[in-house]
Parts: C-alpha cells; structure tokens; sequence
C-alpha cells in the first residue's frame, strides 16, 4: 500500500521526500526513488557535487539517499556518479556511505573495474580512497566469479609493490587476507613479520597484521567476507530507523552529541537541486530528527 503511495507521487515529490524524511525515509521510498528512471539524473548530479557533502540538516541527509539509491538501480549509467561518491564520501568522513560502499559496488559488477583500478593506482589519492577502492573490487570479485582473477590480480599487484605506500600495502594485504588467498600466504606472513619487526623498532608504527594471526587465518580457512556483502538497504528496515533515532534521543539527552558533528563544517550554502520548493515533507513521519555520522 505504501509503495503504491510513494509511486503515485509526481517526480518532484518524491525526490523532496529525500530532503525532509532525514534518516527516517521510508524503504518504500528509496526502492521507488531508485527506480524512478526521471530522477536517475539528478540522483547523479547530487552524488557528484561536492555541495551536497557539505550540506546542513535536514538536506545533508538526502546525498546518502542518493548513494544508495544509485547503487540499488546499479547499471553502467551509476558507475560514475557512485565513484565520486567515493571520492566525496571519504573525503568528508561520511561513514553511512564509506562502509557501505564496498558492497554497493559488488552489486554494481564489473563496468566499475577500470574506474576502481585507476583509483586503487592512483598515488595522489589518499590511502584510504584506494583502500575504499580495493574493497570494492574484491566486492565485485565475490559475486562476480568471472571477474575474480583480474580484480585480485589488481589487488595483489598494490600489495607486492614494495615501492608502494605502506599503508596501501596493508590494506590490501588485509583485503587478500579477509578472502584466505592461497597464492598469498607466504607473502603474508612475511610482510606481517615485516611489520612487526618496524614496530619493534619504532612503538608508533602502525602495524596492520599479526603474523601469528595470518598463520592461524590460514589454517582454519574461513574467509570473513561480511563487509563485501552487507545490505545498504537495511538502512530503511523500521528497526533501524527505531535504533537511529534512540541513538540521536540518548545523545541529546546527555549532551554528549552534536548535531551530526563529524561532518566537517558546511561549505556555505544549502543544495539547492532542481526541485526545491517551501513544501513541508510529503507524508508525516514519525519520530525525532536524525542526526550525527556513525
């Protein structure tokens, strides 16, 4: 009944449901804004402004609608916008997207390859851009068999560069490590030792992996593998809006939180997308204000 609702709303309604409903929209309203084919445009150009990053609340919200959204239709029209998002999204810290990402683009399939290798070898990207970036290809590898052998080949290749960053070197290290591949066991543990000998020397080294840890990985061979499956649109389940919003309640009540303070400080301005009037939220919705980043 609700998505009959949310389907029956003109193009401009719908998408003003993502500025109003904060964290709190509707399941029925993201499936439709996903597959809305008017709006899949200016889904992209909201994901790939940097403005929309920056946004205040209620309107910051509706950037991470996009994001999703954009990952549920997928197809090649989403792969751009989703790695600016990318981009925008580690860049500004914002979690809901970054953890997600990685999933997100495993659904979206192969036509991302060439655009997450580029950003994995890019060395003027921040390590943790190329981190978001391996991950996602090993998303793609996951549930993308044919695709398996290339992604990991461009993921072993960040890891057995020993002109490469460190730290780019232990993230993919990880990423091989999370899927138990065989071809680079021993690389691991020697790397893993590595980092543990440059701890011993320096006590602020940030050793990544536990050479004893990677043994034991190993030996029981069960890969972890959930942060390349999670489902991004257990989001709007009612549950985890009721889990939000306690979460924004408690923070309030104690004085602990600040309003979805881990959001850099605003770039001056509101979004102000296609469709902007001074119309209060298209349905009612219950419960208190989202806010704060996880």
């Amino acid at each position: 009944m609700e998505r009959d609702y949310y389907a029956g709303l003109a193009d401009d309604q719908l998408f003003e449901a993502m500025f109003t409903a904060e964290d709190r929209l509707p399941r029925d309203a993201a499936e439709e804004l996903a597959f809305r084919d008017g709006l899949a445009p200016y889904l992209s150009q909201m994901v790939m402004d940097k403005q929309s990053w920056l946004a205040d609340l209620p309107d910051w919200w509706a950037v991470v609608h996009a994001t999703y959204a954009l990952g549920l239709r997928g197809g090649d029209e989403a792969v751009l916008p989703l790695v600016a998002a990318l981009r925008w999204a580690d860049a500004f810290d914002c979690d809901w997207v970054t953890e997600l990402l990685p999933s997100i683009f495993g659904s979206v399939g192969p036509s991302a390859i060439p655009w997450l290798t580029a950003v994995a070898r890019d060395q003027a990207a921040g390590w943790s851009a190329r981190d978001l970036a391996l991950r996602s290809l090993a998303s793609i590898g996951l549930k993308h068999p044919d695709s398996y052998e290339h992604v990991f080949k461009v993921i072993g290749e960040r890891f057995m560069d020993e002109g490469e960053d460190r730290l780019v070197r232990q993230v993919a290290g990880q990423v091989l490590l999370d899927f138990r591949h065989p071809g680079y066991r021993m690389a691991l543990i020697k790397f893993a030792r590595e980092d543990w000998a440059f701890k011993d020397m320096d006590y602020l080294y940030p050793a990544c992996l536990d050479p004893e840890e990677v043994e034991i990985a190993f030996k029981l061979g069960e890969p972890e593998l959930w942060h390349y499956q999670e489902d991004w649109m257990h989001f709007y389940d009612p549950g985890e809006i009721q889990r939000r919003l306690k979460r924004w309640t408690r923070e309030r009540l104690s004085g602990a939180g600040q309003p979805r303070q881990v959001k850099p400080p605003t770039g001056g301005g509101r979004v102000l997308p296609l469709w902007r009037t001074d119309k209060g939220p298209v349905e009612p919705v219950d419960g208190g204000s989202g806010e704060g980043e996880e």
